[in-house]
């Protein structure tokens, strides 16, 4: 499932890699070896029980156990040049043959004292600089519970969450995820980073050159600015972050957007907020905000998280995937690392959606998840 948030990854350096029948072998001793792959990644199997409540769709009866999984395997490599420059490469492999993009992330970095490069297929500054409360278990942040809540058929579906507000604060706009771009960081000075991204077209793995008369969305443009600073064991962490495609086929509009992120740390504890909206991009227009609260605790971690979401919809649309919606989640997350790069993790969430338009019903939901998650 391709909107899981993305754990951190660990890398496992080898002098040998065997993978998918080919073996990468250590280089040759030069003043600048040559770059070695290495396996990094995560998985994630959860099980739980939610009980869904439609008013508008009595066909349908979702309640009961289900089990999901999330696994990527990423092949990643760095090499230093004798001019200083570190050249790199990360080629992230879905581990679930049910989606629809078997190969997730894939781009090149080059990186050094002027700052970093990012091209390929990657999410886009926006993204990559926002700053929110962190969460534990699933997380609500990034459409992760969508499907323990609704189905693709019920009166309000599970479709059209994911990079959008009404499923989080994680966002790109057109909703184009891992769109092929070039981005741009600055070095990060007195705690500021700035990010800078183009895109094309909103396509991901495509090498035709963009027709602005029949692609539907071309010349995105993406930039971020984050902050990150410790003041006497207060850690501030604050983003603002603007996308838009600057052409759009036919007499559609530029879709917009934007999300903003605050979070202070100190002795174990974190609070924070976050918001993103969209502007001119039809159905998905709208806004959203999450506030949460997190504590650190030797091994343990807790989080309280609350997502309030609006979707504009299309006027007149009864269709699950476009009428007009609102959305609020509480969930409680918990963590216990059980060893290095493992973790058991547990949500216990609750959320009400609902709909001015006349004939849909609205969809209560509440759910207990447990899983274990792996990163390597």
């Amino acid at each position: 499932m391709k909107n899981f948030a993305q754990p951190k990854k660990a890398l496992l350096q080898t002098t040998a890699l065997v993978a998918a029948g080919f073996i990468v072998s250590a280089a040759p001793a030069d003043a600048a070896e040559k770059l070695r792959i290495g396996v990094g990644g995560y998985a994630e199997q959860w099980f739980g029980y939610t009980d869904i409540q439609d008013d508008g769709n009595t066909t349908q009866d979702l309640s009961g156990f289900d089990v999901k999984s999330d696994t990527e395997i990423h092949f990643e490599g760095f090499t230093t040049l004798d001019n200083g420059l570190e050249v790199g490469i990360n080629v992230q492999l879905e581990g679930n043959t049910n989606s629809s993009d078997q190969i997730d992330e894939s781009y090149l970095t080059v990186r050094g004292n002027f700052g970093q490069i990012d091209i390929g297929d990657e999410n886009s500054a926006l993204y990559k600089t926002h700053v929110a409360p962190k969460e534990y278990g699933m997380g609500i942040n990034s459409g992760d519970t969508v499907d323990w809540e609704l189905s693709g058929t019920t009166s309000i579906s599970n479709s059209g969450y994911f990079r959008a507000p009404f499923g989080g604060t994680f966002i790109e706009p057109g909703r184009a995820n891992d769109s092929t771009k070039l981005t741009y960081y600055t070095p990060r000075v007195e705690g500021f980073r700035v990010g800078l991204s183009y895109a094309p077209d909103s396509a991901q793995d495509s090498n035709v050159l963009p027709d602005r008369n029949t692609s539907s969305l071309t010349d995105g443009v993406m930039a971020g600015i984050d902050y990150s600073r410790d003041f006497n064991g207060v850690k501030v962490g604050a983003s603002a972050g603007y996308g838009t495609f600057l052409e759009a086929a036919g007499n559609n509009p530029e879709p917009e957007a934007y999300a903003f992120g605050l979070t202070v740390d100190y002795a174990g504890f974190q609070v924070g907020g976050s918001y993103a909206g969209f502007q001119d991009s039809g159905v998905n227009d709208g806004d959203a905000y999450v506030i949460g609260a997190a504590y650190d605790f030797g091994p343990y971690g807790l989080s309280a998280t609350y997502l309030h979401g609006e979707r504009d919809g299309l006027a007149g649309s009864t269709a699950p995937a476009s009428v007009q919606a609102d959305r609020d989640t509480f969930a409680l997350g918990g963590r216990y690392i059980l060893g290095p790069g493992v973790s058991l993790q547990g949500t216990l969430g609750y959320s009400e959606y609902t709909s001015d338009t006349a004939g849909v019903g609205d969809v209560e939901a509440a759910y207990a998840i447990t899983g274990i998650k792996l990163t390597f």
